[in-house]
């Protein structure tokens, strides 16, 4: 096995160090586009959010005026609604309760 005898002068901190220098490299690559900021996820987080609470709304409205006969569609469009808000409010709480923390801890 002629292989076997290069596996000696094979250092394994070299072949370490060069996956590392890759896995940055790959890092560095990255569209920037494609990263964002906190404030700016938490923004479109409540967008969205509102965006459903007035789907919801509208579709209740249609259903009431007899502009359209789907309730099954509208309940679903409110509980849909109804679950996103929840989940807003409690990464509210949670980031809430997360800066409290950070305040509390002595430096």
């Amino acid at each position: 096995m002629p292989g076997i005898g290069n596996l000696q002068n094979v250092n394994i901190r070299d072949l370490v160090n060069q996956n590392a220098d890759k896995q940055v490299r790959n890092t560095k690559e990255l569209d920037q586009s494609q990263t964002r900021d906190f404030g700016q996820t938490i923004s479109d987080f409540i967008s969205a959010v509102n965006a459903d609470q007035k789907d919801s709304a509208k579709e209740v409205s249609d259903v009431i005026h007899g502009k359209s006969e789907n309730l099954h569609q509208a309940m679903a469009s409110m509980e849909e609604a109804r679950l996103s808000f929840r989940l807003m409010i409690e990464v509210r709480n949670k980031l809430l309760e997360s800066y409290q923390t950070v305040q509390r801890m002595q430096v």
